[in-house]
């Protein structure tokens, strides 16, 4: 990968924030393995806990354009919006698909400076253990996050009780709640920490959320998250 190339490719990119702030963000936090920008659309490909390849694009013409400098190693693709899936799986199988709302905080409501601790690397086996999503994640991803990202922890008994860190696309994410705290708003503490310590790092906070996950959705739209576009992960056989 020629790394004059990334300059390039994160101007082009931040001229449409919203739409290539996965993208943006994994540049910020992980090498890319290649980089390739044609006309207005872009291919982005790098490894944290897969190999995933990112691809930016303003119709699905320009989508099909950028389908040559995809390869049959190329299985695994990130924040893809729904009308792009189809053009780039084209005949294959899709192994598993994970399809979320995308949410964005333009104004932050809230003030106070962050409160509480961070997760720390002993912590990574319980959240593995305790997430809902243990299919798509490994404890060797949640240790890089817990090192080289943004995270909260409310603690009772000195056991991790709600937590929250950012993914590697820089996405407030895993935030959880064991069962018997739930109900007295430590994931809603937890997610305003997040959001002031993305903010002190001169970031915008995102979500994404399954749009069935109505606890989730309205929490985050409570607290000043508004709706931008459906995307996907998916990976093909």
């Amino acid at each position: 990968m020629n790394k004059g190339k990334l300059p390039e490719i994160l101007s082009f990119l931040g001229k449409d924030l919203h739409s290539n702030i996965n993208v943006i963000n994994f540049l910020e936090n992980y090498t890319p393995s290649f980089i390739k920008l044609e006309g207005d659309a872009a291919v982005v490909k790098g490894k944290s806990d897969r190999d995933w390849v990112y691809i930016s694009a303003k119709s699905k013409t320009s989508v099909k354009g950028m389908m040559k400098y995809i390869t049959d190693d190329d299985k695994a693709f990130a924040a893809i919006e729904d009308t792009m899936v189809p053009v780039i799986a084209g005949e294959k199988k899709i192994k598993w698909r994970l399809s979320c709302v995308r949410l964005i905080m333009e104004r932050n409501r809230f003030t106070n400076n962050p409160l509480l601790d961070s997760l720390k690397g002993e912590d990574a086996v319980f959240v593995f253990e305790n997430s809902d999503y243990r299919e798509y994640l490994s404890t060797g991803y949640i240790l890089d996050r817990i090192n080289h990202g943004v995270s909260s922890v409310i603690r009772i008994g000195g056991v991790p009780a709600a937590w929250g860190m950012t993914h590697d696309d820089g996405a407030i994410g895993f935030l959880h709640v064991l069962p018997q705290y739930r109900g007295k708003s430590l994931g809603k503490n937890v997610a305003i920490d997040m959001i002031q310590k993305v903010i002190g790092k001169k970031k915008l906070p995102f979500v994404h959320i399954e749009e069935e996950n109505f606890r989730s959705m309205n929490l985050a739209l409570s607290l000043g998250f508004e709706k931008d576009k459906t995307v996907n992960w998916f990976e093909i056989e």
